[in-house]
Order: structure tokens, then sequence, then C-alpha cells
């Protein structure tokens, strides 16, 4: 390889962060570099993310730039929860190894940033080993559904939450996660809803089992699938990516296994 494509090369595979306000931000002209995206398509799913509106300010950040023919352009300025919010939407072995590498840039930068707690001020509560394995357990079945490795899944949510090792995680990391975890296992990003659709069979395990549980169940079959596209923050399945068939499916067994768990604890309080 050329010197001049190896210097090439080493910038294409640098995430570079900036300091604003006291924090980390990524560009976004940097996400549509890094994971090959047109710039104007990162600026439509940013636009498309259904967040609230103080959520939107606080994390991204309308900023501009001077593109070749010298006119300015818009941009955004986003910070680590902005951009796993719009990353979110990204798929692909190489998408998450960027995710990654995006998530570990922040750590290191506000790494560089903390200022260590007074001495006995710190109120830290491990949390407890059997909580953590319960954690795992399902984190590993989210990476069984997203097509990830352990090592891959984990890196990222360490990365979300700010933790440098799930293995070390105190009570209030470890609520993060779990909010995060869920996130991941329900809703379908944004920039994904009505992509990639399913065809009727496709649909077929997660309406196959939607009309089990209206069959054995309380509650309609509309009134089931209307929860199912709340949880997934779709309009309706026909709106479903092909990826997420999984998902789904996995809404509506812990739903029926809930509901069947609860009807058999009643039973038992009657007798």
């Amino acid at each position: 390889m050329s010197e001049k494509g190896s210097k090439n090369k080493e910038v294409t595979t640098v995430v570079e962060l900036f300091m604003e306000n006291n924090q980390p931000m990524a560009s976004s002209l940097l996400v549509a570099e890094l994971f090959e995206k047109r710039h104007d398509n990162v600026l439509q799913s940013i636009n498309d993310l259904d967040v609230p509106e103080d959520f939107r300010r606080l994390n991204f950040q309308e900023s501009s730039y001077i593109n070749k023919q010298n006119k300015e352009q818009p941009s955004f300025n986003m910070t680590r929860d902005g951009f796993s919010l719009l990353a979110m939407g990204f798929t692909g072995k190489k998408a998450m190894e960027w995710k990654i590498k995006f998530l570990e840039a922040f750590n290191a930068m506000e790494a560089r940033l903390t200022i260590p707690p007074a001495e006995g001020k710190l109120l830290y509560k491990k949390a407890k080993p059997e909580a953590v394995r319960a954690f795992e357990g399902v984190a590993r079945y989210w990476c069984f559904l997203e097509g990830l490795s352990w090592e891959q899944g984990k890196r990222q949510i360490e990365g979300v939450i700010r933790v440098p090792d799930l293995y070390e995680m105190d009570a209030l990391a470890m609520d993060s996660a779990w909010t995060y975890l869920r996130m991941c296992m329900r809703i379908v990003p944004p920039k994904m809803r009505g992509k990639d659709i399913c065809s009727k069979e496709e649909l077929s395990p997660v309406n196959g089992l939607l009309d089990y549980w209206a069959y054995c169940g309380q509650s309609s079959r509309d009134e089931l699938l209307g929860s199912l596209c709340e949880d997934m923050c779709i309009d309706s399945l026909e709106c479903l990516p092909k990826s997420y068939v999984p998902h789904a499916v996995s809404i509506v067994w812990e739903g029926i296994n809930n509901e069947s768990g609860k009807r058999h604890a009643q039973q038992e309080a009657s007798y």
C-alpha cells in the first residue's frame, strides 16, 4: 500500500469527537462518512426520530458546514445519547463495529473529564451476582435475536450505560442496562419502520401466536395486536421489518407466559 493510501486508511478508521459545552460530541458528517451513508440520509434519519422535543434539543444540536461548492449546508452535532438512539437503526456487522468504536471514543473522552468524588462521598452498591447473571441471560438472548456475538453485545451495552465491565455494575447502572435492553428488544428504530417489510408468510408466526393468545387469554385479538404494535412503536404489522420478526415473536410469547402465570397463581390462591 502506498504512503498516501495508508494515510487515508488511518484517517477513515479514527473516530474524532470534539468538545462542546463541556461534553463530547459527534458530527453527523463523521457519522455519514464512517457508516458509509449519504449525509442527507443521516439528517433525514435524525429528523425522523420520534423523540420528545426536550430530548432533541439536548442531544441533537443544529450546526452547519461549507460544502465543496462553498455553500453553507445543515448538519447536527450529537451527544452520546443522541448518537446511540440514531445508531440503533444502523444494522450489519460493519455498522456494529463502528457503533462500538464510537462508544469507546465517547468513553475515552468522558474518562478524561471525570473528576474523582471526594473520599467518603461515593455511594456505591454493587449489583448482586444473581442479578447480573439474570441480566446476562436476557442480554445473551437479545444478542441471539440480533445475530451478535456476546462480546459485541456486551461491549455495546457497556458503552451505552458507561461502565467498563457489566460484571462489575452497581445497582444504578443495572437499572440503566435493563432500560436499554428492553428498548432494544422491543422498539423498532424509526429508520427501519416500513423498510424491508415482511410478506404474509413471514408474518405467520406472529399472527399464529396472536390467534393462540386470543383464544386462550382474556383479550381480543385486536387488543393484543394493538398492544404489540404500540410496544414496538409501529402503526401495524405491515410496517414490521423482516429482521424484527423474532423480536415480535418474543414479545408475544412473553405476554402469553405472563398471562398464563398470573392465571395459575390466581387458581393456586383460590384453593
